[in-house]
């Protein structure tokens, strides 16, 4: 069977010589008695290239011949445990779509590692997520809760704002 997986060496080639696709999940929860009220998003808490450990979306890269929706439920069973199932519900999907350089210059967003393309998806999910892989912790933050700017990985805290603005305008 062949591997989806690079050898390390084709991958630090790939890595500095072609932008990366990838799928970030935002996890949402709405109101069970307002129904479209968007009451908390999720995040993890992950060691970063920075070296310490920040809020961050959840994702990663599309593996060859991977299709979008899977990617997304295989970078969530990886970060939160196989019993996590999780729904696309809302229509328009991606919600946003995120740019990272290893410069983080406008309009980038900071991935030292990589240039990179993301499809940020808006993800509601079932079970009790078992922080596994690159997550430490998965916490619910309430709109008014969030983390301090500094606190997100990967210059991420933008694009969480830009996803609950554009959730909340629905």
């Amino acid at each position: 069977m062949k591997s989806h997986w690079l050898s390390s060496s084709d991958w630090k080639f790939v890595q500095s010589s072609v932008p990366v696709a990838c799928v970030d999940v935002l996890p949402v929860r709405f109101s069970a008695t307002r129904q479209g009220k968007l009451e908390a998003v999720g995040l993890i808490l992950r060691d970063t290239p920075q070296k310490k450990p920040q809020w961050c979306l959840i994702g990663g890269r599309l593996l060859y011949g991977e299709s979008l929706d899977r990617g997304i439920r295989r970078q969530m069973e990886q970060t939160l445990g196989p019993h996590v199932r999780s729904s696309l519900r809302l229509a328009q999907q991606p919600l946003y779509i995120a740019q990272y350089s290893p410069s983080g210059r406008k309009p980038f967003s900071l991935d030292l590692r990589q240039h990179s393309v993301a499809l940020t998806y808006a993800v509601e999910f079932r079970g009790k997520p078992i922080p596994a892989g690159e997550a430490r912790l998965f916490q619910w933050f309430g709109l008014d809760e969030l983390p301090r700017p500094r606190q997100f990985g990967f210059g991420q805290d933008p694009i969480v704002r830009a996803c609950i603005r554009l959730l909340m305008s629905r």
